[in-house]
């Protein structure tokens, strides 16, 4: 048996022979099968399910499957979703797609195109998660820098020089060695171009709350707005040719390169 069979389906859908049908035919194949005959059901019981592939009827009395999805959304269960529906229409798909559905099936529902769309959906929640799972981590590793130390994380990632870095915050080339040292023992990076690609990463982080694998809210570190804040004052100050952090986002490997030599 496969390592995506190995997960849960959950089926939401108010025709209950619907979900007897599917949880038999999802069970022979090999999945954990949850069934719920209305969306509220389900969200209420939503926090019991580690989900990794969701089955929603569309049209449902009470709530629909589009708004259970939005609802699912706002508290961070980004759970991959398929719709399903008696009648597909243009607008109906549409909405679907726009909602972040991964596919939308027609009924009676073709069993090997049902099994191909649940593990590909499957495959996209195990990326989604280890994506996360990686984010917590390097939140939790942010919280670790001191401001100072955050302030030269994002300026060695910009690709300026420790004389220069020195210059800015008002410190010695021999301190900044200490801090920058210390900031890639804490992240766990190896080299200035790993460091380059973290940083850019978490500050181009999306807005709003997120969360991780287990959906919970994660904390944004107050590491992220000293760097960001390091970088905005680093960019107004006359630095000769020092690169700023938005030329490293078009060359970060360049620049990372330019800062290991002088390492």
């Amino acid at each position: 048996m496969g390592a995506l069979t190995m997960s849960t389906v959950v089926v939401v859908d108010d025709d209950e022979w619907t979900c007897r049908a599917l949880e038999r035919s999802l069970s022979f194949h090999g999945y954990r099968v949850r069934t719920y005959s209305s969306a509220r059901d389900y969200l209420a019981d939503r926090d019991q399910v580690d989900a990794a592939c969701l089955l929603a009827d569309i049209n449902m009395p009470e709530l629909d499957g589009l708004n259970m999805h939005k609802a699912e959304l706002k508290e961070g269960y980004d759970i991959p979703t398929v719709f399903i529906t008696g009648r597909v229409d243009v607008r109906t798909a549409v909405r679907a797609m726009k909602e972040g559905a991964i596919d939308l099936l027609e009924k009676p529902l073709e069993p090997s195109l049902l099994i191909q769309t649940i593990d590909g959906a499957i495959a996209r929640w195990r990326i989604q998660r280890a994506a996360r799972e990686e984010l917590a981590t390097v939140w939790r590793s942010l919280d670790l820098l001191t401001p100072r130390e955050a302030e030269v994380c994002a300026l060695v990632a910009s690709g300026r020089l420790n004389k220069q870095i020195a210059a800015l915050i008002g410190t010695t080339e021999k301190t900044v060695k200490v801090h920058r040292a210390r900031v890639m023992h804490k992240l766990g990076v190896q080299s200035v171009a790993e460091l380059v690609r973290l940083v850019d990463r978490v500050l181009s982080a999306p807005p709003g709350l997120l969360f991780d694998a287990d959906h919970r809210a994660l904390r944004r570190p107050r590491a992220l707005a000293l760097m960001a804040s390091a970088l905005g004052t680093a960019a107004s100050a006359p630095m000769g040719s020092s690169s700023g952090f938005a030329d490293v986002q078009d060359g970060s490997q360049e620049a990372a390169d330019a800062a290991e030599s002088y390492f």
